[in-house]
């Protein structure tokens, strides 16, 4: 009986972990677009407001956790090295196409209708 309600209280957890990260995802879809961030240079250091298509402020910007995990995932990465190659450059160039003809020309044969059966 003990081992029934654990895993009762295993499928009870999970479930109520499941409802409060889609009430957070509910809330980040919901929140205020931010038309503009404004850049203000204070005697402590550099804060930046963020601002709707009003100029009225908002509140701090969430990250929508549809698009964290690919933030990520790109920040991972190791950014692209470009170096020039090495040696001598030479520029191919191909050939160009042999026109092709016919041997003989078609000639055309007519014939006359299917007999009938």
């Amino acid at each position: 009986m003990n081992r029934k309600y654990a895993q009762s209280a295993v499928a009870i957890l999970l479930a109520v972990i499941l409802a409060a990260t889609s009430l957070t995802m509910a809330v980040a879809r919901g929140q205020t677009r931010v038309a503009g961030e404004i850049v203000i240079c204070t005697g402590y250091g550099v804060t930046t407001v963020s601002v709707d298509e009003n100029g009225d402020p908002v509140g701090p910007v969430h990250l929508c956790p549809d698009m964290v995990l690919g933030m990520m995932a790109a920040l991972d990465a190791a950014p692209p090295v470009l170096t020039r190659p090495e040696g001598m450059v030479v520029r191919v160039d191909a050939p160009e196409p042999a026109s092709l003809s016919a041997q003989s020309a078609l000639i055309p044969r007519a014939r006359g209708p299917p007999l009938p059966a």
